[in-house]
C-alpha cells in the first residue's frame, strides 16, 4: 500500500504568531471557534459598543492614495471636447463646446485667450469675467468662417483662476471650384492602386499590396465663353492653385426639379449612388453662383444639413457632393478669343478613396469568372509574348532559349457601363481586384469550340469541330479552362483534360468531369476558353460621357494556373 505523508492544518490562532502584524493586536482577546450562541452579542448592542481602533505597525511602510474616478474627474475645469477638427470648411460652420467647472467651489473666469483665430467667434452665456458656480456647467458656441487663413490651428485658452483648460481647433478653408464640365469630351474619373508584382523566372507571381485604399482624380475639359467666367477661372488659379479647392463631383451631380427656398434644412436629393456622407459638403450650383453646406445626415431620398440654407434656388439647381482636391503644379490655359478661354483640368483628390469590394463567390478553380462581355464596338488589341532570352555573339548561329516554356497574353477588355448602378457595381468589381492584386477567370466571349455531335449527361468525351486544337500540346494552360453557355442561360465550367484527332472535319477531346445534362449542338449557344487573368495596370481610367453613361477599357495580363 503506497505511503502519503499528511500534515496538521494550522487553527485561526496561528495568524497571532505572523510577525508582520502590529504589536497592538497581540493584546486582543481570541474568541473561541466555532463561536458559542451565547457569545454572539445582538446587532444593537454591537453597534453600541464598536470603537474606533488605531494600531501601529511592527514595520514601518509608507502609503500613496490610490487614485480613484472622483480624483480623476472632479477639482479640475473640462473643456468638452478638447479638440475639434473642421475638416474642410467651405461655408460657415458651427460647433458646440461646453465648459464645466469640476470644482466642489466656484470658480472665475478672467478670460479667453485667443490663438491663430481669425475667422472665427466664440460666444457664451456671459462674457468674461464671470463666476462659475461649484459644478457648473455652461455651453459657448464656435462660429468658424470661410474667410481667413488657409489652415485652421487654433486655441482658445479659458482662463480660470484654478487652471487653464485648451480648446485645439484645427481644419483647412476651401474654395469652391464651380465651373462646371464641358460634357462635349468625357468627364475622366481615374483610380490608382499600387502593386508590388514580383515576378519568378519560371512566370510565378506574387503580388503584394502597397495602398490600402485607391487614390482618386478627376480630370475634364472647362469652357469659359465669357469674361466673367473666364476671370474667375483666372482668379482662382492665381490666388489659390498651391491650396485645396472644394471641387463638386460633378458625376454624382443630381438636378432640383422644385424651387428651393432659403432658411430650409431638408433637401429632396436621390442619393442612391452618390457620393453624398455625413460629415461631409455639398454644393448647391446654379450658373456661376453657389453655395456650400455640411450634411448632417444621408436618407435615400432626402439630405438633412446641419444649418438652414441661406440663399433660395431655383428649379434646375445641380446638388452634388464635394471633395477636398488639388491641381497640378501647371495649368495650361487656351485662349479661343479675347474672352473665350478653355482649359484641361486634372484634380487630384486628397483623401483616398474608401470603395466597398464587392463580395464574390469563387465560380472556378478557386477565382471568380467575368460575365460581362466587352464592348465589341471597338477593335480588342491582343498580344502573345514570350520570355525569350537571345545569345548571340554576331560571329554564328544565335541561341534561344524559352525561361518560362508558356506563353504570356495580354488583351484589352472593354466595358460600357449604362446607368448609375452598373457604374457602381463596376467600381465595386474594381475594388475586389484592387488593381493588379486579384486575379480571375477571363472568357474569351467567342466561339472557341464547337461542339458537332450530340452528347449524354454522364459522356465525358465530346466530338468537336477540328480547330487544330489536337495538333499543339493539349490541355494548354490557358487553353484548357471552358465556359460552356447554353440557349437557355444555363452556364457550365470544366477543364480539358485530353485530346486527339479523329479525322480532317472532328477532334475529340476528354473533360474532368461529365456535365450532367444532355445537350444537341443546336442547344450550346456558345464554349469559350477561359484565361486566369489580372489587370495589367493599377491606373484605371472611367469616362463618363454623361453622369449615368460611361466606358472602360482595361489591359488585363494572363497568369500562370498550371504550377
Amino acid at each position: 500500500m503506497t505511503a502519503v505523508e499528511g500534515f496538521i492544518p494550522a487553527s485561526c490562532s496561528a495568524v497571532w504568531n505572523n510577525p508582520r502584524l502590529a504589536q497592538d493586536m497581540e493584546h486582543l482577546a481570541l474568541p473561541a471557534w466555532p463561536p458559542d450562541v451565547s457569545a454572539i452579542a445582538s446587532p444593537a448592542s454591537t453597534r453600541s459598543q464598536r470603537k474606533a481602533a488605531t494600531f501601529t505597525p511592527r514595520i514601518p511602510q509608507e502609503g500613496t492614495l490610490a487614485a480613484s474616478f472622483g480624483v480623476d474627474w472632479y477639482h479640475r475645469v473640462h473643456v468638452l471636447p478638447e479638440r475639434i477638427d473642421l475638416g474642410s470648411v467651405a461655408s460657415v460652420q458651427m460647433r458646440e463646446i461646453e465648459v464645466w467647472n469640476a470644482h466642489m467651489q466656484p470658480q472665475t473666469l478672467n478670460s479667453v485667450a485667443r490663438e491663430a483665430a481669425e475667422g472665427m467667434t466664440l460666444t457664451g452665456p456671459a462674457s468674461p469675467p464671470t463666476q462659475f458656480g461649484a459644478l457648473e456647467s455652461r455651453r459657448y458656441s464656435l462660429s468658424v468662417a470661410p474667410n481667413g487663413p488657409p489652415q485652421v490651428e487654433a486655441r482658445f485658452r479659458f482662463l480660470f483662476s484654478s487652471d487653464t483648460p485648451t480648446l485645439g481647433v484645427t481644419g483647412r478653408r476651401i474654395v469652391g471650384w464651380t465651373l462646371s464640365p464641358d460634357w462635349s469630351e468625357p468627364v475622366i474619373e481615374r483610380l490608382e492602386w499600387l502593386t508590388d508584382v514580383m515576378r519568378s523566372h519560371s512566370g510565378v507571381e506574387q503580388r503584394v499590396r502597397v495602398r490600402a485604399h485607391p487614390r482618386r482624380m478627376l480630370e475634364y475639359r472647362v469652357l469659359a465663353g465669357v469674361d466673367r467666367p473666364r476671370v474667375m477661372m483666372e482668379n482662382l488659379l492665381i490666388s489659390w492653385q498651391a491650396r485645396v479647392y472644394g471641387l463638386p463631383w460633378w458625376i454624382d451631380a443630381a438636378v432640383s426639379a422644385t424651387p428651393i427656398a432659403a432658411g430650409v434644412q431638408t433637401l429632396t436629393v436621390d442619393t442612391s449612388h452618390r457620393d453624398y456622407a455625413v460629415g461631409g459638403l455639398l454644393t448647391l450650383v446654379h450658373d456661376l453662383r453657389a453655395e456650400f453646406a455640411e450634411i448632417a445626415a444621408v436618407e435615400p431620398n432626402q439630405l438633412h444639413l446641419k444649418r438652414p440654407l441661406e440663399q433660395s434656388w431655383p428649379a434646375g439647381t445641380r446638388i452634388a457632393p464635394v471633395h477636398s482636391a488639388r491641381v497640378g503644379s501647371s495649368q495650361n490655359l487656351t485662349y479661343v478669343t479675347d474672352a473665350i478661354v478653355a482649359a484641361k483640368t486634372q484634380f487630384r483628390l486628397e483623401e483616398e478613396c474608401a470603395l466597398i469590394a464587392m463580395t464574390e463567390e469563387p465560380d472556378y478553380q478557386g477565382y471568380p469568372v467575368l460575365r460581362v462581355p466587352p464592348n465589341w464596338r471597338d477593335d480588342l488589341d491582343a498580344s502573345v509574348m514570350r520570355d525569350l532570352r537571345e545569345l548571340d555573339y554576331l560571329t554564328g548561329r544565335r541561341v534561344v532559349d524559352d525561361l518560362t516554356g508558356v506563353d504570356r497574353r495580354r488583351r484589352v477588355h472593354r466595358w460600357l457601363l449604362a446607368g448609375r448602378p452598373a457604374i457602381a457595381d463596376f467600381r465595386r468589381w474594381l475594388a475586389a481586384r484592387a488593381g493588379r492584386l486579384k486575379p480571375f477567370w477571363l472568357p474569351s466571349f467567342q466561339s472557341d469550340i464547337a461542339v458537332v455531335a450530340p452528347f449524354g449527361a454522364q459522356d465525358a468525351a465530346w466530338t468537336i469541330d477540328n480547330r487544330g486544337y489536337a495538333a499543339g500540346p493539349a490541355a494548354w494552360a490557358g487553353r484548357r479552362d471552358l465556359l460552356i453557355q447554353t440557349v437557355s442561360g444555363e452556364r457550365f465550367y470544366r477543364r480539358i483534360t485530353g485530346a486527339s484527332e479523329v479525322d480532317a472535319q472532328r477532334e475529340l477531346i476528354a473533360l474532368d468531369q461529365p456535365l450532367g445534362v444532355s445537350l444537341s449542338p443546336a442547344e450550346i449557344a456558345r464554349i469559350s476558353f477561359m484565361t486566369l487573368m489580372r489587370l495589367d495596370a493599377d491606373a484605371v481610367e472611367i469616362s463618363h460621357h454623361t453622369d449615368a453613361l460611361a466606358e472602360v477599357s482595361l489591359p488585363l495580363m494572363s497568369l500562370r494556373d498550371d504550377l
